[in-house]
C-alpha cells in the first residue's frame, strides 16, 4: 500500500535481534508503533528504521571524524 513495507513479528524479532516477549513488552510501552488485525499484528517498515535512526547512538569514534 502506497510503496509501504509490512513486516509480522519474526521479521522485527531478526531485524532487531529481541525475543518475541521483548517485542510484545516494545508495543505494550507504547515503544513501538504498530497495526493490529484480527489475529496479527504487523509493522511497518518505516517505523522500524525510525526507530533505529532515532535511537543510535555514535561511538566517541565516529563523533571524532
Amino acid at each position: 500500500m502506497n510503496g509501504e513495507v509490512y513486516l509480522d513479528h519474526e521479521q522485527v524479532c531478526k531485524i532487531l535481534h529481541v525475543s518475541k516477549r521483548t517485542l510484545q513488552s516494545y508495543r505494550n510501552d507504547g515503544f513501538l508503533p504498530y497495526i493490529q488485525l484480527p489475529g496479527k499484528v504487523i509493522y511497518k517498515e518505516s517505523d522500524i528504521q525510525n526507530l533505529l535512526e532515532e535511537n543510535y547512538i555514535r561511538s566517541r569514534l565516529d563523533v571524532l571524524d
